[in-house]
């Protein structure tokens, strides 16, 4: 008995707090696939926010929410850089993504190879208006900027032209 409160207690200590915190009073708004051709599952999306989320509001930063993406198959750093300078590109103009380049520049550095069975998590707060992106539950970087939140937040949730709009109805619960 002794050892097991000792090792959940290694556990708790060693824990990353950063996404658990951020998590905190926030549910699961809605969940879906991202395929390749349609067939192969790239990832499992999860949108977690506040139970008083509206669509509207998704991308405000009043508003909490974290992504979670847990991979079926193994990906290069280079195909997230690809696919989100592609869907940016598509949603902003070239002077938005000049003016919030840095920003976006300090996530994709933090990007890593991932395999099957990893999870990338996004959270933003809007107390302190900053994204953490985790990979595996350990802090990756922080973007402390409620304009970059809602530009990278809607590569998948924004109203014009996201990542795939399938998966944005399936995020957002259908609304």
């Amino acid at each position: 008995m002794m050892r097991a409160a000792g090792l959940l207690m290694v556990l708790l200590l060693s824990a990353p707090t950063a996404g658990w915190a951020t998590l905190a009073g926030m549910v699961p708004q809605g969940s879906g696939t991202a395929r390749y051709l349609g067939l192969i599952t790239v990832y499992r999306a999860t949108l977690f926010a506040g139970a008083d989320l509206e669509e509207a509001n998704v991308l405000s930063p009043s508003i909490s929410r974290c992504l979670k993406l847990q991979y079926e198959v193994s990906l290069k750093a280079e195909d997230f850089l690809l696919a989100a300078d592609t869907v940016l590109a598509r949603q902003h103009s070239a002077d938005t993504l000049s003016r919030m380049r840095n920003d976006i520049e300090r996530l994709h550095r933090s990007y890593t190879d991932v395999k099957a069975g990893d999870v990338y998590t996004m959270c933003y707060s809007a107390s302190d208006q900053t994204t953490r992106l985790s990979l595996n539950g350990v802090e990756q970087v922080a973007v402390p900027s409620a304009e970059f939140a809602s530009l990278y937040f809607g590569i998948w949730l924004g109203p014009e032209k996201p990542l795939d709009s399938r998966l944005r109805n399936d995020l957002l619960g259908g609304r």
